[in-house]
């Protein structure tokens, strides 16, 4: 089909020239454009080893009395993730009239790409787009523009199309690009720009473009930096990537020898993970496949399975999305450190695994992986433990691995990290407004605590109290105690008789943050329930994001139960304690209907109408308390335990969810409930 569709394309450009590009592993759709007979004046592009903005030199374009397009450019890519880097790879690329992109594999879960135009009416001259299905897995994207319009957006337009309406920022700081393989540091940045070798920085009128540059090289040196008003970053490529020969090994190390970094943070030296591809959507908690090994097969990075091989990694450590939807029926990687090419594609391939939620084991890490930053060679080098027979260990085990290495790989965190050792100033995290409306004093305390905890993330609190004045006793306390802490506290005062969706737009009006959680009084939270949030909104793209009911507490018997509920997807409806979303989103669907009850259902049912897009992340840090009455969702006891896959006697959560603090304006700090083993 693939072959049709380029042909067909190169016979309606007429005498005009045509680029057609490649990206990603080979395969059988990205070589039919060797099969293609080609004019002497096309040019044919490998975007995995075109430098990142490099002009492209197209006889007959951009010369004196010439069109400044081309009639066709294509692209190929094998997967999303291939697709990004060359959004990167192909800001130099002339304008083009008739654009197909082709992704030939994509993930089960990733909805089609019908693509989001850019927002300054860049696309006024499209004259016609058509979105439709490549064999099995893939999709191909045409577009027809008359007069020409550039590349790289339009590739870029392709990939946003899979996600919700809102658009995912690019990483800050601005950077500029130089080398082989630096698409890998930006994938996806349509607005990259390109930097010449010495210097000096691309300037935008009287002030530089960017604010910070970063090189890479294959192994030959690179010149001196001639830019004093710009700081630059220099990184090895994979074709420098090489074990140091001479280098002192240790007894338990004498598998690979070690890699000698310049830099201060050798994190710093390892690409980054493109998140938006690279994360843990499609995970499955209960599986029954073998566990696997990362190990090299004839000079090759391969997850195996016997003699089979699941998935194959990219020479630079480039891990797929596709690669890790093959490796979704794995219980588990096992991780061999020898064989492999070089240390730092090594590095990148493993903690790509580990954001993807792949559960991992290994024995000890070597030290030339040290790379991976501490939190995950202490996870990895513990792992040998971990129960992966065991569904909700091995989930747990997943979940510590993926936060580590997004949290310290992800592109976004990359590039903060940079900035910080670089001197650059970035703008700060979003600051997240919890919500808290309550009409039980009791509970004040109890939710505060909790709040409190929370770790990894800038917060500020809304306590809203629904019928009762904050001069109570147990109120004062709580209130006392939480501002202790330091962490900013609005307290409002909502008189009884207010219907309750209004008392919950009092409380988004008083918040001052770009984000809003909404949290309940009765229900648990892990310390790091909002940072978790907050990784899932970066790599789903979603425009809000919550947890599944997934750990529910029955009072009235006293017993957990354990739904099994799928997470890590784009969903319906999550669970209304633990909603995230933009205030300017609340705005845009008219916020909480003035209703006693169904009012966060409500308000995600608009969201959907809206055309908005709601991910579940994994549900083990974040336990559903289930009383006798006095909740504004009504289901009988019969709808949990009906609904079960697990359950325990007594208070039982996950072992991500940490315990239990003592409720603040309690006297009796020392007596703090303990999660157990569920």
């Amino acid at each position: 089909m693939i072959t049709n569709a380029l042909r067909q394309a190169l016979r309606t450009r007429g005498d005009e020239p045509a680029v057609l590009c490649r990206a990603g592993l080979p395969n059988r759709t990205l070589d039919a454009l060797d099969r293609l007979r080609l004019r002497a004046h096309d040019r044919l592009v490998d975007l995995d080893t075109h430098p990142v903005g490099e002009p492209l030199t197209v006889p007959g374009v951009r010369g004196e009395g010439t069109s400044g397009s081309v009639a066709l450019c294509v692209v190929l890519a094998a997967t999303y993730t291939d697709l990004r880097r060359a959004v990167t790879v192909m800001t130099g690329f002339p304008a083009a009239a008739h654009i197909l992109v082709a992704v030939t594999d994509a993930p089960e879960h990733s909805r089609p790409p019908i693509p989001a135009a850019p927002g300054l009416g860049e696309w006024r001259g499209l004259q016609e787009q058509s979105t439709r299905r490549l064999g099995k897995h893939g999709w191909i994207c045409e577009f027809f523009f008359p007069a020409g319009t550039p590349v790289a957006p339009v590739v870029a337009g392709v990939f946003e199309g899979t996600g919700g309406r809102r658009p995912v920022p690019a990483p800050r700081p601005l950077a500029a690009l130089y080398g082989p393989e630096a698409a890998t540091w930006r994938a996806g940045d349509p607005g990259a720009l390109w930097a010449p070798a010495a210097g000096p920085a691309p300037r935008l009128k009287a002030v530089p473009a960017v604010d910070l540059v970063l090189r890479t090289d294959d192994g030959s040196a690179l010149p001196d930096w001639d830019d004093p008003e710009i700081a630059v970053a220099d990184r090895r490529a994979s074709g420098a990537d090489v074990w140091e020969a001479d280098t002192v090994r240790s007894d338990e190390e004498a598998s690979a020898p070690a890699l000698r970094i310049s830099e201060s943070d050798p994190v710093l030296a390892v690409p980054p993970i493109d998140e938006r591809t690279v994360n843990p959507v499609g995970f499955r908690s209960r599986v029954t496949g073998p566990v696997a090994e990362l190990t090299a097969v004839d000079g090759r990075t391969v997850v195996a399975d016997g003699g089979k091989v699941v998935a194959e990694v990219a020479p630079d450590g480039t891990v797929t999305d596709v690669a890790l939807e093959r490796m979704r029926h794995l219980r588990g990687v096992r991780v061999r450190w020898e064989g492999h090419g070089g240390p730092v594609s090594t590095v990148r391939a493993v903690a790509s695994l580990a954001a993807g939620g792949v559960p991992l084991l290994s024995g000890p890490v070597p030290g030339w992986a040290v790379g991976l930053g501490d939190t995950l060679v202490d996870l990895l080098s513990g792992s040998e433990g971990v129960e992966l027979d065991d569904p909700l260990r091995r989930e747990e085990h997943s979940v510590r691995l993926r936060r580590a290495a997004l949290r310290t790989h992800g592109q976004r965190a990359r590039w903060q990290a940079l900035a910080a050792h670089m001197g650059v100033p970035v703008a700060p995290e979003p600051r997240v407004s919890v919500i808290l409306c309550t009409r039980r004093p009791e509970m004040v305390g109890f939710a505060l605590a909790q709040i409190a905890r929370q770790r990894g993330v800038r917060l500020e609190v809304v306590l809203t109290l629904h019928g009762f004045t904050a001069d109570l006793p147990e109120v004062a306390a709580a209130v006392r105690e939480f501002t202790g802490t330091g962490l900013p506290l609005i307290v409002h005062e909502a008189d009884a008789d207010q219907v309750f969706g209004s008392v919950l737009n009092d409380a988004v009006d008083r918040v001052s943050g770009h984000l809003v959680s909404k949290w309940d009084d009765d229900d648990w939270y892990g310390p790091d329930h909002l940072a978790d949030l907050l990784l899932a909104r970066a790599y789903s793209g979603a425009d809000l994001v919550g947890n599944v009911q997934d750990f529910v507490y029955l009072e009235e018997l006293d017993l957990t139960v354990r739904r099994g509920k799928q997470s890590e997807m784009p969903i319906r409806f999550v669970s209304g304690g633990t909603l995230m979303f933009e205030r300017g989103l609340w705005e845009e669907v008219g916020g909480f209907r003035p209703l006693p009850r169904a009012i966060d259902t409500q308000l995600m049912t608009a969201l959907l109408h809206n055309g908005g897009r709601i991910h579940s992340a994994h549900g083990l840090g974040y336990i559903l308390r289930r009383a006798g009455g006095g909740h504004t969702w009504n289901e009988d006891l019969s709808y949990f335990i009906g609904k079960r896959v697990d359950q325990w006697s007594g208070w039982r959560p996950s072992e991500i969810l940490e315990g239990e603090p003592v409720p603040f304006g309690e006297v009796d700090r020392d007596a703090a409930r303990v999660g157990g083993q569920a």
